[in-house]
């Protein structure tokens, strides 16, 4: 093709943008997306996030596999309580060791399990989905800290072992909110709602649960297979859709 009729379709395609309103022409003959914004046009022509500035909007937690174990469970399992806190992984409100546990079940074994620091002295083992599989149990799903009638399961650690009889669950999709947010969002304790995920593999997932705590920093938490199936990271942000 010759470059006249080439410089007759770029001017045919930037004629039909320019009316459409999606690009300008500017004095000097440069074109720029119009996207409200003044970076160059590589930048402006990013997509933005549909979600922007919306009140709904809050930021993603994601979680993994967590042995939720008393200082006494620490001491058997590592021989001391001087763990080493592993500021590379995000746990809310709880704290994340780099120690790894081992937990055991009737048909298999599961490793690299961090172990967090007790809240309000709960002593859980939460699973990712299909995991209960892999042990031999059936781990209910449950908001982490209910683990009444749950089974239980074997913990090994570098200098001991001990048996938990209850307290293994795989935990809710849920929203930690405080109660000024959750009153500015209209949200209650207890409600459920679904989160609207954007991008290439965005959708909708449902049966998030709210949960109003004092202090709470308003993250919606995932766990990472969800996370990975549906292309989130820690920088995405989701919708809540009551």
């Amino acid at each position: 093709m010759k470059q006249a009729e080439l410089d007759k379709i770029t001017a045919d395609i930037l004629a039909l943008l320019q009316e459409r309103g999606i690009v300008s022409v500017s004095k000097s003959g440069s074109t720029q997306a119009e996207t409200g914004s003044t970076k160059g046009p590589a930048e402006a022509a990013v997509p933005r996030s549909p979600f922007k500035k919306d009140p709904m909007l809050v930021p993603v937690l994601i979680t993994d596999r967590a042995a939720v174990l008393s200082d006494e469970d620490i001491r058997t399992l590592f021989g001391s309580v001087s763990l080493h806190k592993d500021e590379s992984l995000s746990g809310g409100s709880r704290v994340i060791y780099q120690e790894t546990v081992n937990v055991c079940g009737p048909d298999g074994e599961i490793g690299d399990v961090h172990v967090c620091a007790p809240e309000d002295k709960e002593r859980q083992v939460e699973l990712l989905s299909g995991d209960d599989l892999i042990l031999g149990i059936k781990a209910p799903l449950r908001l982490s800290g209910d683990t009444d009638n749950s089974p239980g399961i074997r913990i090994t650690g570098p200098s001991g072992s001990i048996e938990l009889d209850e307290g293994v669950i795989i935990p809710i999709r849920k929203i930690e909110i405080d109660p000024e947010q959750a009153s500015k969002l209209g949200l209650g304790k207890g409600q459920i709602v679904s989160v609207e995920v954007s991008g290439s593999r965005g959708g909708v997932l449902t049966n998030v649960a709210v949960v109003i705590k004092e202090g709470a920093d308003g993250f919606c938490h995932l766990d990472k297979n969800e996370a990975a199936a549906m292309c989130i990271s820690a920088a995405s942000m989701v919708k809540i859709r009551k």
